[in-house]
């Protein structure tokens, strides 16, 4: 990784765009759109920068480039053909300490911006370091499919409910479970199809449910089949499993490939011989139902499709015999 993925605020902040064209215009409306005060210096010479420049927050100069220009500058967008210019701007903003992006020249920029898909507050980022910006963009169109209009609106929805969530739940592992169980739950499904007053009933039944005396967000156990141990082979419900969990027990045959896939602050736990844990006395099952009742999430990782092993039925019938249902997310057997 090249570049370090961040996200700026630059509301209420000055902003420098230097060039001409559509390009200069696209860097200008991307920065009126996250609430900088734009600056544009250069010709107007399309109809998309004469339609910027008529922004309230926009201000234009028709002047030639100077260090000057710098002055209070947050960032500077450089978008032109004029490679001298570009690197004129490029140098002064350097030397000044100011990022600057130039359009199009990697090796001119201290940032590059990546291609973004928005829903309201939720913006994804796709960058390959300037190096493939064809291949950028196709995985931008395809993300634009994939991503439901109503992600917006359910931002929305658990932004304006963090401050309940955190006073039913004071500690953090446990809001960090119920927020993932949200996301797997009715509620979104509710929202996208426009009940917003149904899913506010239930997010209400739900949090009064754990906040009332005696009340607990149960755990849960996950037995995954990891296929041929390739990670690319495991399933979507798999790796949401994997990513929620907060607590991996690992088979040792199962690849370092797949073991990577587990959320990355996950506490790993591998097995043993004879159906113990290693480093533990107690037996898996055992170990598993202290965790549920605890109210974490676990995961149980064996190679091939494990849960119709002979090791992962004799899991799951010893778990139902406690009263835990696991859930059973068979593996990929074949490659072919």
């Amino acid at each position: 990784m090249n570049y370090l993925p961040i996200l700026i605020d630059i509301r209420n902040q000055d902003v420098l765009v230097v060039g001409e064209g559509h390009l200069a215009a696209r860097k200008a409306r991307g920065a009126l759109r996250a609430g900088a005060k734009v600056t544009f210096l250069g010709t107007i010479d399309s109809p998309a920068l004469d339609a910027i420049v008529g922004d309230a927050n926009c201000r234009h100069l028709d002047e030639n480039f100077t260090a000057g220009h710098l002055r209070g500058m947050r960032l500077v967008f450089a978008a032109t053909e004029d490679e001298t210019l570009a690197k004129t701007v490029s140098r002064a903003a350097r030397e000044a300490g100011i990022p600057v992006n130039v359009a199009d020249r990697t090796a001119l920029c201290s940032f590059i911006m990546p291609a973004t898909v928005t829903r309201g507050p939720i913006v994804v980022a796709v960058s390959s370091g300037g190096d493939a910006p064809i291949l950028t963009r196709s995985l931008r169109a395809r993300l634009e499919t994939m991503l439901p209009a109503s992600l917006g609106t359910l931002a929305g929805f658990v932004a304006e409910r963090r401050q309940q969530v955190m006073n039913a739940l004071p500690d953090f592992d446990s809001r960090r479970r119920f927020w993932d169980r949200f996301m797997d739950g009715p509620i979104p499904e509710q929202i996208t199809a426009g009940d917003l007053t149904g899913a506010e009933r239930l997010f209400e039944t739900t949090v009064a449910e754990i906040s009332s005396p005696g009340g607990n967000l149960a755990g849960t156990v996950a037995l995954i089949g990891c296929g041929p141990g390739d990670p690319d082979m495991l399933t979507f419900k798999a790796l949401r499993l994997m990513q929620q969990a907060d607590i991996a027990v690992i088979d040792p045959g199962v690849s370092e490939g797949i073991a990577d896939r587990v959320r990355r602050d996950a506490e790993i736990v591998t097995v043993g011989s004879a159906d113990t844990l290693i480093g533990l006395p107690n037996s898996i099952v055992t170990r598993m139902a202290d965790w549920i009742e605890d109210g974490k999430s676990v995961v149980r990782l064996g190679h091939g499709n494990f849960p119709a092993s002979d090791q992962g039925l004799r899991e799951a019938a010893a778990l139902s015999e406690v009263n835990i249902r696991a859930i059973i997310v068979d593996g990929v057997t074949s490659n072919r």
